[in-house]
């Protein structure tokens, strides 16, 4: 079975970062919704800010600090189970991103989608934050939601479908 788990909001702390980065870069806030149409682009924003776009590049060196803790009970599923980080954003940010956070240590792969659904990266169990993602695909999935729920619903939830 192939498990794919969105990044933000289901194993990483995004809304903390966002937080982080507003106090990092100078006019971050202010300028954040010009630089994130559809998809968020640093280079983008840097541009807006009259910045390099290393100084936000430069933020992500902290990104572990945003991991959720709870990551390291994905080592419980099955061992039938491959996980699949499957996000959706800018492809050099997002990497980045899951790379420095270690999210990486904890699955199988990574893909980074941009228009298509999903479950383009071939997964039979999508776990999401977004209702509208998994409407977008034709698999069964966990509409996750971190103050409800913990990696153990996706254990609990995956061994029922596997």
């Amino acid at each position: 079975m192939k498990l794919g788990i969105d990044f933000d909001r289901v194993l990483f702390d995004t809304d903390g970062f966002k937080k982080y980065l507003l106090e990092e870069v100078e006019g971050f806030g202010e300028t954040y919704s010009e630089a994130n149409k559809k998809v968020y682009k640093p280079e983008r924003h840097a541009e807006i800010l009259g910045v390099s776009p290393e100084k936000i590049y430069r933020v992500l060196d902290n990104a572990e600090k945003f991991l959720y803790p709870d990551i390291e009970k994905l080592e419980r599923l099955p061992d039938n189970v491959n996980t699949i980080i499957v996000s959706r954003g800018d492809k050099r940010f997002q990497n980045m991103k899951i790379e420095r956070s270690r999210a990486i240590e904890y699955v199988d792969g990574v893909y980074i989608v941009h228009d298509q659904s999903k479950d383009t990266v071939d997964i039979d169990f999508l776990v999401d934050d977004s209702e509208e993602e998994l409407e977008r695909v034709d698999i069964p999935g966990l509409l996750f939601d971190r103050d409800k729920h913990d990696i153990g619903d996706i254990i609990e939830k995956v061994e029922k479908q596997a």
